[in-house]
């Protein structure tokens, strides 16, 4: 549990050591390291390094440990949790295993990791694409769809996606339904949906402040049987760790660990206390406070209150504007035209307040 202070917000921010003056504001880029995870990877290299290090209860079983803190974050299971390096690679294997000419709607300017191993579905297993706006979703959801497939917030400009309407249009017509929560998880709420959410990605380095190879395919353990095992290795066998020379594939993992990739070990042992600090934040509601700070950023530079912790504004030149704001000491993003700003739990209403300033002359 959080302690350390009477204000919990204050001992969170306690955790994180941006450069002095720096107001960071680029947690969809990567998010800051609470020091506790910054101590385990360091940990984690001098071990390595000594050669004293026991991979297996150090470094590997992190992983089982993080399954379980992400499948709390998004009210699912463990169970039903794969580990996986990145979100291309869920993407990937499910789009692998698609039925041949099945019909799947698409954003049209959706990220490409989600949408590239689409397209090489649709070159070769004839899986026809649908490319839609972004806002027309749900519409485009009809008889012969098999599959909608989308970036639940998106990372060019953090708009949300109405995810209630999307399920309930592909329930409607037998759909499934892929998303991909990277720009979402924590913010977004999942409980709710979970249940009606066939596949799930994640990747773990941006709003979840975990190291880049850490990320996660959440698949419903009906698609099990569909969805084929291609990444399998030693570690996707039954039982964990007493298997590695040999045998068929009957003697795969019952549960979605059949789906693991091969652990980056140093950054899973990294994950492993950022994912539990925001197991922790999420209960008791410090999570609620990032959201807080978006929205005062959003009102500060004319913009509706964000869906989700990114907040972007349209501007003539974003990169010379990110650029400019980098010199002010403002961190933050250009994509797809606009600056986009993500704050997280080390920013302070102070920085929301400068960033606010420092943004007035690029705004129209």
């Amino acid at each position: 549990m959080i302690g350390g202070s009477d204000d919990p917000v204050t001992h969170v921010r306690s955790l994180f050591a941006p450069a002095p003056g720096l107001i960071y504001l680029d947690a969809a880029t990567y998010g800051l390291p609470p020091r506790p995870s910054v101590e385990a990877l360091t940990r984690a290299l001098h071990r390595w390094q000594s050669g004293e290090a026991d991979w297996v209860e150090e470094w590997d079983r992190k992983g089982e440990v993080c399954r379980q803190h992400f499948a709390t974050l998004i009210g699912g299971t463990a169970g039903e949790t794969a580990l996986v390096p990145t979100a291309s690679a869920g993407i990937g294997l499910v789009a692998a295993s698609l039925p041949e000419g099945i019909d799947v709607v698409v954003p049209d300017d959706e990220f490409t990791s989600l949408l590239f191993p689409l397209l090489v579905a649709e070159k070769e297993r004839c899986v026809r694409l649908h490319r839609v706006d972004f806002a027309d979703l749900a519409d485009a959801i009809g008889p012969g769809t098999g599959l909608v497939a989308f970036s639940l917030t998106r990372s060019q400009d953090g708009e949300t996606a109405p995810l209630g309407d999307v399920i309930a249009a592909a329930r409607r017509h037998g759909a499934r339904v892929m998303v991909d929560a990277t720009h979402a998880v924590p913010f977004v709420p999942m409980q709710s949906w979970i249940a009606d959410i066939d596949y799930l990605v994640c990747h773990g380095y941006k709003h979840l402040l975990c190291p880049r190879g850490v990320a996660f395919l959440h698949l419903r353990r009906d698609h099990w049987d569909e969805v084929q095992p291609w990444f399998a290795n030693w570690r996707t066998g039954d039982p964990l760790y007493d298997r590695a020379y040999g045998g068929t594939l009957d003697d795969l993992a019952k549960d979605a660990r059949r789906f693991d990739v091969s652990l980056a070990w140093h950054a899973w042992a990294g994950a492993e206390p950022s994912l539990a600090l925001l197991v922790d934040w999420q209960a008791s509601g410090v999570l609620e406070e990032v959201k807080s700070l978006s929205r005062r950023l959003a009102a500060g530079i004319g913009r509706p209150a964000p869906t989700a912790s990114i907040v972007s504004i349209q501007v003539r030149d974003a990169e010379a504007a990110a650029a400019a704001l980098a010199e002010t000491g403002v961190r933050c993003a250009a994509r797809g035209g606009n600056i986009r700003l993500s704050p997280h739990v080390y920013n302070t209403n102070e920085d929301i307040d400068r960033a606010i300033g420092a943004l007035a002359r690029f705004i129209d």
